[in-house]
């Protein structure tokens, strides 16, 4: 965070959250601060603003922009704006750039790295959810940055995925950073915040309107050298996503489906229409090798021994410094005894009890569902059919809480589509 900051923050206040007067600002006057300095004669000779974006220019104070900039200091949140190095060149070569990122966590350079986005519906099916995390965890491993909005379904399986191969993910949010909105997200958008970035144009505090979602969009697909449509019914809003990547002059891979599914009528005629179909993230790396040697690492789907090495990706609540990276305050740290650990072995036949102590309690941030899936699970393998009649659960919903526990390193995969306690 800057000096300079207030600046963004406080023209962002004026002409609105998408608004293409930013850049025709910018432009006019040099700078945000530069902006804020122009008087009333020289706003008004410029042209840019209309009679009501004018009145804004008055009548905003600046004081307003610092209570924002000094909430960001207290939460802990950067905030980068046009005037800053580390702005993207991607986000400048869009014409409604905002004046004004809010960031949680660590924001890469951009325009150095393979962004792929991953966008699809939030009800997703088995089959997309899957997919869509496979697909993510292949990027990742192999190097790439995984784009998405942090909604339910496709962008879920999206940032898990990337997490599972220990890889980036960067959440695009529709509200402010500490909003509380989707809270079964809500460990989800914890560790995003540790292993990438939560990213918003709006301030801190600011609900979940649903106009804000289309307007976030646009920084998804800026953000990304391709953008990557796993599940999208005929009228999606994943699909606004891809029309703006096209406008960007981005790359638009989509995943084919049954054509007799609602949910591959967006699908399908993305490809109709010129997307490139894929079936894996090789599809999709096999674009940027060339241009990206350096921070792509190749793989053949096929060949166990020359994929890059996966793991899990497990928060760690074992002390009051290491919970407090992930916004875990001591009181909701799991009671231990302060006797050393078990050995492995040890750990495995007591996990089979009950009463085993912390063994018996489910990891900190994870979802209502997860939980519920946690405790349904055994150290006896139970088939996936099984489990959607015990929790009751959708299979599409199903596959996002196991999701969940394999990032948590919480449940085992075994074969026969069974799972066991991890």
């Amino acid at each position: 965070m800057t000096e300079n900051d207030i600046y963004g923050v406080w023209l962002q206040q004026v002409v609105g959250e998408g608004s293409r007067k930013v850049p025709q600002l910018l432009e006019y006057f040099g700078s945000c601060k530069g902006v804020y300095e122009a008087d009333e004669q020289e706003i008004r000779l410029s042209g840019i603003l209309n009679p009501r974006e004018l009145e804004r220019f008055l009548d905003t104070p600046l004081d307003m922009a610092g209570e924002i900039t000094e909430a960001c200091r207290r939460l802990g949140y950067d905030i980068i704006t046009p005037d800053d190095d580390i702005y993207p060149e991607r986000l400048l070569n869009i014409p409604d750039y905002p004046a004004a990122l809010y960031i949680c966590g660590t924001f890469p350079k951009i325009d150095d790295e393979v962004c792929i986005a991953i966008v699809g519906t939030r009800r997703a099916s088995r089959y997309g959810y899957t997919t869509a995390t496979s697909i993510a965890k292949d990027l990742a491993a192999c190097g790439a940055i995984v784009v998405s909005g942090c909604a339910r379904g496709i962008d879920t399986a999206a940032h898990q995925g990337a997490l599972l191969s220990g890889g980036q993910t960067l959440a695009v949010l529709g509200c402010g950073i500490n909003t509380r909105y989707n809270l079964e997200n809500e460990g989800l958008r914890k560790v995003i915040s540790t292993s990438g970035a939560l990213v918003s144009e709006y301030p801190p505090g600011s609900p979940p309107l649903s106009y804000h979602f289309p307007i976030r969009n646009r920084i998804i697909s800026a953000l990304s050298l391709g953008v990557i449509v796993v599940e999208a019914g005929a009228k999606s809003g994943s699909l606004i996503t891809a029309n703006l990547a096209l406008e960007q002059g981005k790359d638009i891979f989509s995943v084919p489906g049954e054509v007799s599914s609602y949910l591959a009528k967006g699908t399908n005629r993305l490809i109709f229409d010129g997307a490139k179909p894929i079936e894996s993230a090789a599809d999709v790396l096999e674009e940027y090798m060339l241009e990206f040697p350096q921070r792509l690492q190749s793989f053949n789907a096929g060949d166990k021994n020359s994929r890059v090495y996966e793991k899990h990706v497990r928060p760690k609540w074992d002390n009051e410094a290491t919970a407090a990276k992930y916004g875990i305050t001591p009181d909701e740290l799991p009671k231990t005894s302060g006797k050393k650990p078990r050995s492995q072995k040890t750990k495995h036949k007591r996990a089979k009890s009950p009463e085993a102590g912390d063994a018996s309690l489910p990891p900190i941030g994870m979802s209502e569902g997860a939980q519920k899936v946690w405790k349904a699970l055994a150290a006896t393998p139970k088939h996936f059919d099984d489990l959607l009649v015990e929790v009751g659960m959708e299979p599409s919903e199903l596959s996002r809480c196991i999701t969940e526990l394999e990032l948590y390193a919480a449940v085992r995969a075994m074969p026969g589509n069974q799972y066991s306690k991890g």
